[in-house]
């Protein structure tokens, strides 16, 4: 060796004592130095294609290594490391051949075997990539990589228990492995285990302050934990330290939804979707902050984008039919509404019969069961008429409050539980709109479709007394809270009041109230706001008979969006809904009437959140009602 290549390797050798001290743009000018003078040198090559792949260069990574192997082509770790470099650069059955050189010179190289497996797991391989991590593992136990990579092919393999093991074991081997702790994030809130995972989350935002993907993942674990102002702060986090994380802003648009700031939603949504054109998850996100703000032909053409990028996304096709249904546009809305079986957690009941697609019923027996909220049945339980007739026997398994009055409807038999299986078909509730035919048109909108029992109507009738010059009316404040169920209560938080701010309507001085308010909200009744005489004989309704009953007796029922409005549309009541801005499909938009109750009067909230403009046209409308 000349004094000149000795001088050169000493230089190179320089270069990489410094690029292991961290030093690497001052390793950097030392392996320059050296490729000046000489622009074949194996190591310096070798060694700036490391540099820059640690720099994010990966194409001139690839480019100085393949020069190193084309002077020294039996180097095994540059083979490695070229693999390294064509794995980030999307080519990884290049990789699987460089490590599969670099395996063939040095079958002990534990390095190459996990090299191997990155290539494997990036072509979606994820079991063949887990047997040549565990062979670096079985070369080099003490290696933290290999394991850290073990639990992302295992969680891939739906193997969470066996994934959750690998990320703790690369833990224990390296504490401020910050990529294993954020993995093992994700691992424990698969499991459902927020309060673990969130530990996990924060303590690699702690040795990672820097990296976006943790705050990205603390934030939805803070969803998951209800905490959204919370969870709003780490998307913005993620979006700050990575301006171009599509998955971060479609999060923040989500969280911003969450708290009601529609207009940042849309926002954020229209940021992921410009970032991320191919992801449908952020197109139906964008379609429902659109649904919300009421721009429903702009909802349906979000949705229908989604759909056409996945087109088996059951939660878009749902949110297409709320869409075309709150459009009016009853045949095609009712027709995508099937898609609402796809939708994650919920399931078809198993029921005795074949389900019903519009057969003839000539001699046959067909059931139909009550698959949602009680409004729902409510509202759709006038399909049962026009079905009685056309079967030789119709059942109703219906929800037990719902019995007594829903049989009666002539021609049916009412149950609660299903005593008999001799039924040759079976239908839900909700698809008799469909399979009916119904448009804005057909609507059945003949009321009274349901009615009380005489003897109860005589006893409350009794019980109300005389009227003294007054009208009486009925109060519904709030819906069932629903808290185990985190969108149906967000939805409530939106529709439901406090009594307290029926405060104006105590102002009427004709009138008297009658709570008809359940549930948990039904105790702010012994506190009504000051004026408002409330009368409260809720402990004596034990079912919608008996709330039927009592409203038959009533002049007017004021309630929010929930099922006492359906059943008094369906006695054919006076009801006057109050109605959030980003109102049920139902009420269609922006209507003030309804085609399903000729009794119904609606209210909408002129902007999200404001009841007071609601609450004081609702007072000065029943000034008039009062009047003698």
């Amino acid at each position: 060796m000349t004094e000149a290549s000795v001088e050169l390797q000493a230089l190179c050798d320089q270069g990489v004592a410094l690029h292991l001290q961290g030093q690497v743009e001052a390793a950097r000018r030392c392996y320059d130095a050296v490729l000046r003078a000489d622009p074949a040198h194996f190591d310096a090559l070798h060694m700036l294609g490391v540099a820059c792949l640690q720099a994010g260069q990966a194409d001139i990574s690839v480019a100085l290594i393949e020069r190193a192997l084309a002077a020294r082509p039996g180097e095994a770790a540059a083979h490695s490391n070229l693999a390294t470099a064509l794995t980030r650069l999307g080519r990884p059955e290049a990789a699987i051949a460089s490590c599969e050189r670099a395996i063939a010179l040095h079958p002990d190289f534990a390095e190459a075997h996990s090299n191997l497996g990155d290539a494997l797991h990036a072509l979606g391989r994820p079991g063949d990539a887990a047997r040549a991590y565990e062979a670096a593992i079985a070369l080099k136990p003490a290696y933290a990589v290999p394991r850290y990579n073990l639990g992302r092919a295992l969680f891939a393999l739906k193997r969470p228990e066996d994934a959750l093991a690998s990320y703790e074991a690369a833990i224990a081997l390296s504490a401020d492995y910050a990529e294993a702790h954020n993995n093992r994030g994700v691992v424990l809130a698969a499991l459902d285990r927020p309060e673990a995972a969130l530990a996990s989350f924060e303590r690699a935002i702690a040795l990672r302050p820097d990296a976006a993907e943790p705050h990205n993942n603390r934030g939805k674990t803070l969803i998951d934990l209800n905490r959204p102002e919370e969870a709003l702060a780490s998307y913005q986090r993620a979006t700050q330290l990575k301006p171009d994380f599509a998955e971060a802003w479609n999060n923040l648009g989500s969280a911003q939804l969450a708290l009601q700031r529609g207009d940042a939603a849309l926002a954020s949504y229209d940021r992921a979707v410009a970032l991320g054109p191919d992801d449908a998850e952020a197109w139906n996100n964008r379609g429902i902050a659109l649904y919300g703000a009421r721009r429903l032909d702009e909802a349906l053409a979000s949705c229908e984008t989604a759909i056409s990028l996945k087109p088996d996304f059951a939660e878009a096709h749902y949110y297409r039919a709320l869409s075309l249904l709150a459009l009016g546009r009853l045949g095609e809305g009712f027709g995508a509404y099937a898609w609402r079986w796809r939708v994650a957690g919920r399931n078809r009941p198993i029921l005795p019969g074949r389900l019903w697609e519009g057969e003839s019923l000539a001699g046959k027996s067909i059931l139909v069961h009550c698959e949602q909220g009680y409004g729902d049945s409510l509202q759709f339980i006038r399909y049962a008429r026009p079905l009685a007739a056309m079967a030789a026997r119709l059942t109703v398994l219906a929800p037990a409050p719902l019995v007594r009055l829903f049989r009666s409807i002539p021609g049916l038999e009412v149950c609660s539980a299903l005593v008999r299986d001799d039924i040759d078909f079976h239908v839900p509730l909700m698809c008799l709109p469909r399979l009916l035919g119904t448009t804005l048109a057909t609507i059945p909108a003949e009321v009274p479709y349901l009615a009380p029992e005489p003897a109860d109507i005589a006893r409350w009738t009794e019980r109300l007394g005389a009227r003294e010059g007054s009208i009486r009316v009925g109060l519904v404040w709030a819906g069932d809270s629903r808290r185990q169920h985190r969108a149906a209560h967000a939805i409530d938080r939106r529709r439901s009041l406090r009594l307290a701010q029926f405060a104006p309507l105590g102002e009427v001085a004709r009138a008297r109230f009658f709570s008809l308010q359940k549930g948990e909200p039904a105790a702010q009744a012994l506190t009504p706001p000051g004026g408002l005489r409330l009368i409260d004989w809720t402990d004596e309704l034990h079912d919608f008979a008996d709330t039927a009953a009592l409203i038959a007796g009533l002049d007017l029922v004021i309630t929010v969006d929930t099922a006492v409005a359906h059943l008094a549309g369906a006695l054919a009541r006076p009801v006057w809904v109050l109605s959030r801005f980003d109102g049920c499909w139902r009420w269609l938009n922006g209507r003030a009437d309804s085609p399903w109750y000729p009794t119904a009067r609606l209210f909408h909230q002129p902007a999200p959140g404001d009841w007071d403009e609601v609450i004081d046209r609702v007072a000065a409308a029943l000034a008039s009602f009062a009047r003698p």
